[in-house]
């Protein structure tokens, strides 16, 4: 009886060594971190204290990827402006069937140039939203 109890101590130890083994193992494969991409470096920042601005403009016989220019708009180069298009005319932005939007801000020494497309086969009126 002595023998049989030794060797039923002797195998559930050994299966408690062996499960041990295995899940420290598992454990320590999973918790290596994943390989994450490489994150862009920041070259250069610049903080521009310049007049807050919003405004309106609203343009008559826009086509669709027309360029748009805010000629005189209290702006320097590299500040920071956002820009959004909706059809309409003033007051009534927004009230068309287009899938109107804007793209490529550029802002220079006193304009901002913004890409606007409409989507749409004739002219229409656009009004472009600035804020920075």
């Amino acid at each position: 009886m002595e023998k049989r109890h030794r060797l039923v101590a002797l195998v559930a130890g050994l299966g408690i060594v062996v499960s041990g083994a295995v899940f420290t193992q598992s454990a320590a494969a999973g918790s290596a971190p994943p390989s994450a991409p490489k994150q862009p470096t920041l070259v250069s920042k610049r903080s521009v204290s310049a007049t807050p601005l919003a405004q309106t403009n609203c343009w008559s016989g826009v086509n669709d990827e027309q360029l748009l220019t805010w000629y005189g708009a209290p702006v320097t180069p590299s500040q920071p402006v956002a820009v959004s298009a909706s059809e309409g005319v003033m007051y009534a932005e927004g009230a068309g069937d287009a899938h109107v939007y804007s793209e490529g801000v550029t802002v220079l020494n006193s304009a901002i140039q913004v890409r606007v497309h409409t989507g749409w086969g004739a002219p229409l009126y656009i009004c472009l939203h600035y804020v920075g």
